[in-house]
């Protein structure tokens, strides 16, 4: 590492302004870039799917699956070990380059050499074997990327990140409704993902690059690396299943218009953890690792994010779930109407997913992945018959139940496994939001049957009004005394820079 990228980088590390204030900071360019990226991918999304036919989503989805397959069953965790482990020499950082890009090739020569055999098992889908190639190009270069973002990551580089999410979400806006538009169909989609990461590439190994790659070895830190990686090599593929199964049996058995139709919804169920815990999960998880050994600042961080996260996300979930038919009518088209019960049933799904996800990145940066096998052990046990069945009895609907199921069998376990490491109230972080809002959101919905209004924008926008305002009116009646103390903590901990952590 040259003399300049070394002393950058420690200073990123060891300035003096404190822990505190790079949190709040982080979390303000995360939660900004954030909010930037989920409107331009939004309008992406609503673009291709007016562009395009249900079915090129169906061969995107289903490539993406075996990708992303091969993607975790090579994966050691490597990128988690390397921000949980407060070690920057320069040995380190080579050993942890050279197993990213070893890992990377084996298993991706291995898939390419199954095309033949995956091509001969969709007939119906005849640009799945090309699909699939281009896409496993493109996450050759993604694992590429994730070197420099871990390296971002771990120095609490959120300002870097949050310009490099932006650059990347607006090159990917621009480009893929292009294709689409002039009749590239699928390859709208994939080109999509490309230009994603080849943005991503230009902004974190040229612009900027803290650290100068080259490859190394030393025994012992590999030898490290394996011993972290293997409870996380298991929760990682116990993740995947749980998370992509579904996809690749709704792929597979009811076809790739179904598989396209309940891929949108599930993605449009994923956009309120776009919206606040992707984010705060970035800035928080190097928190989480910094305060592992302190119990009461790490309950604090944890309780904060999740206070956060699960109040913005009831209000965002229950705002798009309401609004989804005019949405549906009047954005992207009538055709996406089959899709429409199914994004509602994931409700449950959309609630709980960024809360889970906070709390797996609070386990992974601690260090105990053994504690997440046990969550997601119980997650694929019951996931994998429940798609089946579901599948069988009501189509994606039956899937879409099958995933809200998973989630609260993996909330009831996770929360067991927290109690050993942090310390909340589950009734206080959860009880009030919850019960605020179900009145709103059945006020919404009796807007919705009850037809105040008959042109479909007015109706879409009391349906918001209402929901909106009973549910940040009761919630903040209930929960005022909460909200202050929060906005001094917040405020108190900013001030106390030379602590170096969250007080």
């Amino acid at each position: 590492m040259s003399d300049r990228k070394a002393a950058g980088l420690y200073k990123f590390q060891m300035s003096s302004n404190g822990l505190a204030e790079k949190v709040l900071r982080g979390s303000a360019y995360s939660v900004t870039s954030s909010m930037f990226t989920l409107v331009l991918g939004l309008t992406r999304a609503i673009l291709l799917a007016r562009l395009l036919a249900p079915a090129y989503f169906g061969v995107v989805a289903l490539a993406m699956f075996y990708v992303g397959l091969v993607s975790q069953l090579r994966s050691l965790g490597l990128d988690q070990a390397f921000i949980h482990q407060q070690n920057n020499q320069e040995k380190f950082l080579r050993t942890y380059f050279t197993l990213r890009v070893l890992t990377s090739l084996v298993p991706f020569l291995a898939l390419a050499a199954s095309v033949p055999f995956l091509s001969k098992l969709y007939p119906h889908m005849p640009q799945f074997p090309q699909v699939l190639i281009a896409l496993l190009g493109v996450e050759l270069f993604r694992s590429i990327v994730f070197v420099q973002e871990s390296i971002l990551r771990k120095s609490l580089a959120f300002r870097q990140l949050a310009i490099t999410d932006i650059v990347a979400s607006i090159s990917m806006t621009l480009i893929a409704p292009l294709l689409a538009w002039q009749g590239l169909g699928v390859w709208a989609l994939v080109s999509e993902q490309a230009v994603g990461i080849f943005a991503r590439l230009i902004m974190v190994w040229i612009i900027f690059n803290m650290w100068s790659p080259w490859f190394g070895w030393d025994k012992k830190i590999a030898r490290w690396f394996f011993e972290y990686g293997k409870s996380v090599w298991v929760t990682g593929n116990l993740s995947f299943l749980v998370d992509r199964f579904d996809d690749l049996w709704v792929g597979t058995v009811l076809g790739k218009n179904p598989l396209g139709y309940y891929s949108r919804a599930y993605e449009f169920a994923r956009y309120p953890r776009r919206v606040v815990a992707n984010p705060l999960v970035g800035v928080f998880m190097p928190t989480f690792a910094r305060l592992q050994e302190d119990r009461t600042k790490l309950s604090r961080a944890f309780y904060r994010a999740s206070y956060v996260i699960l109040r913005t996300g009831i209000l965002v979930a229950g705002a798009f779930a309401l609004i989804m038919p005019e949405f549906i009518h009047l954005i992207i088209g009538d055709k996406w109407l089959p899709m429409l019960l199914t994004f509602r049933l994931m409700l449950i799904y959309t609630l709980l997913d960024s809360l889970l996800l906070l709390s797996r990145s609070l386990l992974l940066a601690v260090g105990r992945p053994k504690m997440l096998e046990v969550v997601l052990f119980s997650q694929t046990a019951f996931f994998v018959p429940a798609v089946i069945l579901g599948a069988f009895v009501w189509g994606i609907n039956g899937v879409a139940l099958a995933a809200d199921g998973m989630l609260v069998v993996g909330a009831l376990v996770m929360y067991h496994q927290l109690r050993r490491l942090v310390d909340f109230s589950l009734s206080r972080l959860g009880f009030w939001p919850l019960a605020v809002f179900m009145p709103s959101f059945a006020a919404g919905l009796w807007v919705e049957h009850g037809r105040l209004a008959q042109n479909v924008w007015l109706i879409a926008g009391w349906k918001l009004v209402i929901f909106v305002v009973l549910y940040v009116a009761l919630l903040g009646a209930i929960e005022r005394v909460e909200l202050i103390r929060g906005v001094r903590e917040a405020w108190a901990s900013m001030r106390h820079n030379e602590s170096g952590a969250v007080s």
